[in-house]
């Protein structure tokens, strides 16, 4: 048998595992093979929902991350834009969050500094990683989040298995993040803001 075979099978347990965390909020869809995830009992701004595991280290083992991945349909003109999330400051009790973006308009990233709840969440969950990124030619934008959790971790020598799951604070917070993204987004005008 196959080793790696084996660890992969241990990491898609554990991303079903954080899967199950967010029971509360989301519940699976058919995806084509990936965890796609949708909200029930209320209804998440967020579209096409999904909870994604990636290999970002084969040395001496499997490191497995997790992200969150969806779409807001929006119109925000013809040019394309990234914007990510940027930590200011090393020490954790005076670090500060902002979006920044490349060929973003500027009332866009303003509306994303200025919304408290959503910095102070960031602020609190200390993420791996916000990602927007706009299409101007399907009129979306494909939004994605890396939490500092769902990790899987599985190294040869020492031997080692290590699983992340998030707290229960964690959780809500996240669905918050992921929500209040997408109702920004999704309040957003051609005008840029």
């Amino acid at each position: 048998m196959d080793l790696y075979a084996v660890i992969d099978r241990h990491a898609q347990k554990a991303l079903q595992a954080t899967a199950a965390c967010f029971g509360a909020y989301l519940r699976h869809r058919d995806g084509g093979g990936r965890l796609c995830l949708e909200g029930y009992e209320h209804k998440l701004a967020a579209s096409n929902l999904v909870l994604a595991q990636q290999l970002s280290s084969k040395l001496f083992g499997r490191v497995y991350s997790c992200g969150w991945h969806w779409q807001v349909p929006v119109d925000l003109g013809e040019r394309s834009m990234r914007i990510r999330l940027s930590y200011l400051g090393w020490r954790q009790e005076n670090r500060r969050v902002a979006f920044v973006g490349d060929g973003c308009p500027q009332p866009i990233l303003d509306a994303l500094n200025a919304h408290d709840r959503l910095l102070s969440l960031c602020v609190a969950m200390d993420l791996a990683g916000i990602t927007i990124r706009y299409h101007p030619q399907s009129k979306r934008c494909d939004l994605s989040l890396r939490p500092n959790y769902g990790y899987f971790i599985w190294l040869l020598i020492p031997p080692v298995k290590y699983v992340r799951q998030p707290t229960p604070t964690e959780v809500d917070s996240t669905v918050l993040i992921i929500d209040e993204l997408s109702r920004l987004f999704l309040g957003c005008t051609r005008a840029g803001g």
